[in-house]
């Protein structure tokens, strides 16, 4: 029986190694014939997240998912979540993960028939410098996306009103303006732009991201068709790799006041509120989602045929 492994490459970050993970259990516990590998960068982002991947023993994974925490980067200061520092993040871990994977490949080919072939790469959306991997080993890369659909529109969009319409996006940090992106159902003013965008020192690096996602071979998004259909709709319309509507993938918030919270359950607790009314039904939507023929189920049955044509 042929057999396929996947590299995971997420950010260093509660949220998108969480989601990382649970989407490896997804694939694997779906087909059998596929292993994953999630390969943990180090330095992480924070404390909470040393403790989550230190918890990832071999007991609490399915029996084909192995957590690899590669080398320490002494060297690499953590002090914010810029986009100019998770690239070079990514660029000083390549050696390693070239590394590792080396090794799967080799171990391939010296027992093609027991040992799972290398199909691919997942590579998150904040280290899409590690897609040239893909490359050098001879198989696809795929992009996931621990954020929406909405997301990952606005950074297709950005980056078009970028190259090809000229604009200077840094210049929009107190504009009054609102830009019509496909992918949002309302109008966004310019000033609210993630500040990545709004800053030339990191600027590159996202417009660089965006250039990347292009090319994967699809995209994996943590949502589902009922959640965010407006956004995949205009996603499925653009010059892009086909998108996989996954999730909804756990991930934890890529920290709330005891204020936020005491509100949020005020309100949920009110049954003529409409916020309760709304996370009630989004809350079937996505347990139907995942379900055998919801929409999540057989996105991700289109996902694992592509993995195992690779």
């Amino acid at each position: 029986m042929k057999k396929a492994e996947v590299v995971f490459i997420p950010l260093p970050a509660m949220g998108h190694i969480i989601a990382a993970v649970e989407l490896a259990k997804l694939i694997v516990e779906r087909d059998d014939r596929v292993s994953a590998s999630v390969l943990m960068m180090n330095p992480p982002l924070d404390s909470t997240t040393t403790k989550y991947t230190e918890s990832l023993t071999a007991s609490t994974l399915p029996n084909r998912i192995r957590v690899v925490h590669l080398p320490s980067l002494e060297h690499t200061a953590v002090s914010n979540m810029a986009a100019s520092w998770m690239a070079s993040l990514a660029e000083a871990q390549k050696p390693h993960v070239k590394e590792f994977v080396s090794k799967i490949k080799a171990q391939s080919e010296l027992s093609p028939h027991d040992s799972p072939q290398l199909a691919g790469f997942v590579v998150d959306t904040f280290v899409l410098g590690m897609n040239d991997l893909a490359g050098e080993f001879g198989v696809p890369w795929y992009v996931f996306s621990a954020s929406g659909a909405a997301f990952i529109g606005s950074m297709l969009y950005l980056q078009t009103l970028h190259d090809e319409v000229k604009g200077d996006l840094p210049e929009l940090k107190d504009s009054d303006a609102e830009l019509e992106i496909p992918s949002l159902a309302n109008r966004l003013p310019a000033k609210l732009l993630p500040s990545m965008v709004l800053k030339r020192e990191s600027l590159a690096s996202f417009l660089g991201a965006a250039r990347r996602l292009r090319h994967a071979r699809g995209i994996l998004i943590n949502t589902f068709e009922e959640l965010e259909s407006h956004a995949i709709n205009s996603l499925s319309k653009g010059e892009i790799p086909p998108v996989y509507p996954v999730g909804p993938i756990v991930r934890y918030g890529i920290i709330v006041s005891s204020e936020d919270i005491q509100r949020g359950l005020k309100l949920l607790m009110d049954p003529e509120s409409e916020i309760r009314k709304k996370v009630k039904e989004m809350s079937q939507l996505s347990r139907k989602a995942l379900m055998e023929h919801g929409s999540s189920y057989s996105a991700l049955a289109h996902l694992i045929e592509d993995i195992m044509g690779n």
